[in-house]
């Protein structure tokens, strides 16, 4: 049976490239302002063993939107936390905002307060409204995962 996880990224990027350092910058900026170790998060469903890969959902920068990625998720890179979700609901709410926008303006707005837009999504918020949790668009990755895992230290 699949198992459903919210990963949570930590990873600090190679400084390797030019893309690279502009995204470990924006990664720095969201971990700062969030007060916490994570950029980014993904509800993944994980793939039949003993393959180590993940069938992976969120709405991404880098990737234009909400999008599906095939990935592994190793331990140095991403915090797992277990979900009692069945992946039918999880495909289900990705089927129906697939290729949605980017909400780069929303991302801001957990810190700035900025309403978010009703057709674009960020990270965590897709996640969070995955999830059936109420006002999706104030969570960031690291509030999503305090609240997630009740712990508020």
């Amino acid at each position: 049976m699949s198992k459903v996880v919210i990963a949570f990224y930590k990873h600090k990027r190679e400084r390797n490239s030019v893309k690279n350092t502009l995204f470990r910058f924006f990664d720095d900026a969201i971990k700062f302002f969030t007060h916490g170790p994570y950029s980014h998060c993904e509800i993944a469903i994980s793939n039949p063993q003993p393959s180590k890969m993940y069938t992976c959902f969120s709405a991404s920068n880098r990737d234009g939107g909400v999008r599906k990625k095939i990935m592994e998720l190793p331990p140095e890179r991403w915090d797992l936390v277990e979900l009692k979700i069945s992946p039918k609901v999880v495909i289900a709410f990705f089927e129906k905002t697939k290729g949605l926008k980017y909400d780069l303006i929303g991302a801001l707005g957990v810190v700035l307060r900025i309403r978010d837009s009703k057709t674009k999504y960020f990270c965590s918020e897709w996640c969070a409204k995955c999830l059936g949790i109420d006002k999706p668009y104030r969570f960031s990755p690291n509030s999503l995962y305090k609240h997630l895992t009740n712990s508020h230290g």
